[in-house]
């Protein structure tokens, strides 16, 4: 295994916990609210494409939040995460034993077994995507559905994302200089900021780009959507973290005013706008494999 792909394993197999209590949090944090708005919208499409009883399976199935919400719809669903942390939580909270680790780029299936594969935040962490791309083509029913999110590479914060903690990083020295060095002060260990995980190599997704992609490896794209501000896991962070919290305020004032039903309806007119959602921080892409 390459050893980035064992920097991911290793971090989403520390974090299992709090990742499976982020879903359940009633004041959710800012990549809470996106990894719970990028289901919301992948279950849409999953229910649009193929009825109850298909066979799905989740790659990146995680802590297995998105698998019960598609089993409680009726759905047969597998699923496979490097992290066997987040295993465990899947078969617990799905009382349910088709779980497993599993690669995306080796999927331990075999060819047209599944009606549906759902994909979501994995592929940027791989090295490129053609491998995985294929795999999920090969486990793929002909005429079945992938459900396939990926970064924006036009977003705003997702740019500011990569090059914020690359000048943090530059001028760190010199404000340690300043801060403890001319202070006689003991710095603060390095280790406070080992650990972090960044994609590998540092990859951003062009709409255009990725559908030709997709075309060129027999998938026809149906639908796509661009949706959520994202996070900062930079310094900037609890900047955009306040941000969120009051537009959270802001929301529950207009959902008192125009109901919740109108709202989600306006929100889903926002994410298929190609004025606007360039903005936004993910792509997601429902496309149909051609066999």
């Amino acid at each position: 295994m390459a050893s980035w792909k064992h920097q991911v394993k290793n971090r989403f197999s520390e974090q299992a916990t709090q990742w499976a209590a982020c879903y359940a949090d009633p004041e959710p944090t800012l990549s809470s609210q996106h990894l719970i708005s990028r289901q919301r919208f992948a279950l849409k499409m999953v229910e649009a494409a193929m009825p109850p009883s298909s066979r799905i399976l989740e790659v990146g199935c995680g802590a297995g939040v998105m698998a019960a919400k598609l089993i409680k719809r009726g759905y047969a669903v597998w699923g496979i995460d490097l992290a066997e942390p987040m295993i465990r939580h899947a078969r617990q909270l799905c009382e349910s034993d088709p779980f497993g680790v599993g690669d995306i780029e080796h999927i331990p299936f075999p060819d047209n077994t599944f009606d549906v594969v759902v994909s979501l935040g994995v592929i940027e962490y791989l090295e490129s995507d053609e491998q995985a791309l294929r795999e999920v083509w090969r486990v793929l029913r002909p005429g079945g559905r992938a459900v396939i999110a990926i970064p924006n590479g036009r977003s705003p914060l997702r740019r500011l994302d990569g090059v914020v903690p690359r000048v943090v990083a530059v001028l760190r020295p010199a404000y340690h200089l300043v801060k403890y060095r001319f202070r006689a002060r003991p710095a603060p260990s390095s280790e406070r900021f080992a650990g972090t995980v960044h994609h590998a190599p540092y990859r951003r997704f062009y709409r255009r780009r990725w559908l030709r992609l997709l075309r060129g490896l027999n998938f026809e794209p149906e639908e796509w959507i661009c949706h959520g501000w994202g996070w900062l896991s930079s310094p900037l962070g609890f900047l955009v973290q306040s941000l969120s919290m009051k537009q959270a305020v802001f929301r529950r004032g207009i959902e008192r005013l125009v109901g919740r039903a109108l709202l989600s309806r306006a929100s889903d007119t926002f994410v298929r706008s190609s004025a606007l959602n360039w903005l936004a921080a993910e792509h997601i892409f429902r496309v149909r494999a051609i066999k």
